[in-house]
């Protein structure tokens, strides 16, 4: 039995490894038109039990699932076991202004993450999933009538894809046995280094349709970012009356001044061929990501029933794009600050019933409002949802599927901006075995 978990543990660890490579290969992962700015479109937080809840992750404590949104939370593992989890997402977007709509749809591996103690109540996680994602083709016909009568018919195309990634390294640690018999040993404390890594690429294109004698001007930017990025996590963990249990939690990002390859182009194409206008390549780039800081608290009843809330502040007002973004239709486009507020709720009738399957599974339901860090002019972008999910378990110990969908809306339609209604649907596998036990007896 040891020999095969030996098996097992390293036929993972190339899954994991293997994972990362592949997530480093350009994708289309999303297809929305406000990941045309920033850093594309910021990856919801959380796997599937806990989007489920709203995303909330800052105060959560639970042996029964990997919670990166808060290295603390690693702690409470038990300090024999071994934690897997992978997962995938579809998304689902229809996209409307005053005048058109369209839809749009993806599925993609979303992460894979493995946990295991290192010492005692020290527990660390390997997880590799997106950072952000950019996928987005916006075509515009010239309606200029003195133009289309000097050159004929023009389409300007605007396309983005590609993405940043991010193979993290969470370490929890508990003052428990430190102080077992002290308010101290209720805090667990935490650490976390992420390397952020992908590349994406944009395109601005004006082709000539009826005039062949005018050269087609294709002009774009390609960015390959690589940076190392750090945060830290704190819980407090306070007993009421042997049942409940309040958990507070904090979090705190570091500010990243992310390095940047970037390279653009300037190609205008005709009849004769090809001719290369510009080519130039800057390896010394850089995106500044601001820091971020989060707090959070749930409240539960011993293997019965959570709920809690988040709360998340990034201000991106002082971050300067290095890398330019090209804004279609003449959008003042400014980065501002976030603010992100989760709650979510969840509830176990019975873990331990024999009888009726049902009263085993674990019912999650949750809301989120997000003030994004994107402003058109005059106009911020929000962004609010629900989400619902499911805790199915397989087999015994803490294994389960996990499955949360999400319903939500971002934009508007006023001055002339984009709507999108989205539906996304996530699944996870959560498998968890008591391993590093030394058998004394074959």
């Amino acid at each position: 039995m040891h020999t095969f978990k030996i098996a097992v543990f390293t036929i993972l660890c190339i899954l994991f490894f293997n994972t990362v490579n592949a997530q480093n290969k350009d994708a289309v992962n999303t297809y929305t038109p406000y990941s045309f700015y920033g850093v594309g479109d910021l990856s919801s937080p959380g796997f599937a039990s806990q989007r489920g809840m709203g995303g909330i992750g800052i105060g959560l404590r639970s042996s029964r699932a990997i919670n990166y949104l808060n290295p603390a939370a690693l702690s409470v593992h038990d300090t024999l076991s071994f934690m897997f989890d992978f997962g995938g997402e579809m998304q689902n977007y229809y996209l409307s202004t005053n005048n058109n709509s369209t839809a749009s749809n993806s599925f993609n591996m979303h992460h894979i993450s493995m946990s295991f103690p290192v010492w005692n109540k020290m527990v660390v996680a390997l997880s590799v999933m997106p950072y952000s994602s950019v996928g987005y083709r916006v075509q515009q016909k010239e309606t200029n009538p003195l133009i289309i009568n000097e050159v004929g018919d023009i389409t300007y195309t605007n396309q983005g894809e590609g993405g940043l990634n991010q193979a993290m390294m969470s370490l929890g640690y508990s003052f428990r046995s430190l102080f077992p018999n002290s308010v101290l040993g209720r805090f667990s404390v935490g650490g976390q280094a992420q390397y952020i890594f992908g590349s994406i690429d944009r395109y601005s294109n004006v082709t000539f349709n009826t005039s062949p004698s005018n050269a087609n001007a294709n002009t774009g930017q390609y960015i390959k970012a690589s940076s190392f990025a750090f945060g830290l996590g704190l819980q407090y963990e306070m007993p009421i009356q042997n049942t409940y249990h309040l958990t507070l939690g904090a979090t705190y990002l570091f500010k990243n001044n992310m390095e940047v390859q970037k390279t653009d182009f300037a190609y205008s194409i005709g009849g004769w061929g090809t001719d290369t206008v510009q080519h130039k390549v800057n390896k010394n780039a850089h995106l500044y990501v601001p820091a971020s800081v989060g707090f959070g608290a749930t409240f539960s009843k011993e293997e019965k029933w959570l709920f809690g809330f988040d709360y998340t502040y990034r201000d991106w007002s002082g971050a300067t794009f290095d890398v330019p973004v090209n804004t279609p239709a003449n959008r003042v486009f400014k980065a501002v600050s976030e603010h992100v507020f989760r709650a979510g709720f969840e509830t176990t009738p019975n873990r331990n019933d024999i009888r009726y399957f049902l009263k085993r599974w674990t019912y999650r339901a949750g809301l989120y409002y997000e003030n994004t860090y994107l402003q058109f002019g005059d106009t911020r972008i929000k962004n609010y949802g629900m989400t619902f999910g499911l805790g199915v378990p397989i087999g015994s110990r803490k294994n389960a599927i996990n499955v949360s969908t999400e319903l939500g809306q971002r934009g508007t339609l006023n001055n002339d901006l984009i709507r999108e209604i989205y539906w996304k649907l996530s699944v996870s596998v959560s498998l968890y075995d008591i391993w590093f036990v030394t058998q004394k007896f074959e």
